[in-house]
């Protein structure tokens, strides 16, 4: 009893936890770029199976591509310009709030360059969607050797030397690994910027990290919007007014209506009733 009972917990917390997550993309591009282009589309949001598809389209060959293409992307490849190389980044753990450039290049309201676009996928783990990226296991990179990985990846794409996708996660559950990451990672976007530049190569950096939302923060969060709510509760929205409007005329057009049929049916004069009786006729 006590195992079924363990068992019930567990499956439910991992509903939970899955739901709670979030995804957050950054699609940046270096060198002479025109590979992927912001679509008409006013929402980020987006599945996984979509960002999959897109990542297939842009950096795998024709022959190993997925036949399955989703539409929903903010984000799209070209049609004819294709990508030299691909970066894909995932950063995880407690620490990732306390790296200011991934943060600043995974804000959708931010203006940075050489970023593209953000892609955001609810109920969605960054290291889940990463499994999708590559067909081999994806590796976590030591601390120590964040530095080093990431500078000679950048180096080797910027060449044009690197084959298909590369990817690489990043734990940082600590304040000294998120200072050294975000540190070797604006190192690599500057290395990007220079080499893909002068090398003539397209190069596409794809940064993913998670956003787990807490309930206590959640419970923060909606103390404040309700403080907001009330400071602005004299607003009304546009479909409030709209409907508002609506009703308000269509009542006085029927009320209208009603008036005259009613002023109509009392003002009618009054005759004999010639087609049950018939009309009576006077002969000499």
């Amino acid at each position: 009893m006590k195992s079924v009972l363990s068992l019930g917990l567990t499956a439910l917390a991992a509903t939970a936890s899955g739901i709670s997550a979030e995804t957050t993309v950054a699609i940046l591009e270096f060198g002479p770029g025109g590979a992927v282009h912001r679509s008409a589309l006013s929402s980020t949001e987006s599945k996984s199976a979509a960002v999959v598809s897109f990542w297939n389209d842009l950096h795998r060959p024709t022959s190993k591509r997925s036949t399955s293409r989703h539409a929903g992307m903010s984000v799209v490849p070209d049609l004819f310009t294709k990508a030299d190389a691909g970066i894909v980044i995932g950063l995880q753990g407690a620490s990732t709030k306390s790296m200011p450039t991934a943060i600043s290049l995974l804000d959708a309201e931010a203006t940075v360059d050489n970023v593209v676009g953000h892609v955001h996928v609810p109920r969605q783990s960054g290291a889940d969607l990463m499994k999708h990226a590559s067909s081999e296991e994806v590796k976590t990179i030591a601390t120590e050797d964040i530095g080093k990985r990431l500078q000679s990846t950048a180096e080797s794409a910027a060449r044009g030397s690197l084959e298909g996708i590369e990817v690489l996660s990043l734990v940082v559950d600590t304040g000294d690994a998120a200072a050294v990451a975000d540190k070797q990672l604006t190192r690599m976007i500057k290395t990007l910027k220079k080499q893909a530049a002068a090398n003539g190569k397209t190069v596409v950096l794809h940064l993913v990290m998670d956003s787990t939302r807490r309930r206590l923060e959640e419970g923060d969060q909606n103390g404040e919007n309700e403080n907001n709510n009330k400071a602005y509760s004299n607003y009304k929205s546009m479909y409030e007014i709209q409907t508002f409007n609506l009703f308000l005329w269509t009542s006085l057009g029927l009320l209208t209506i009603l008036f005259m049929v009613m002023s109509a049916f009392i003002a009618m004069p009054l005759f004999p009733d010639t087609l049950l009786f018939g009309e009576s006729k006077i002969v000499d």
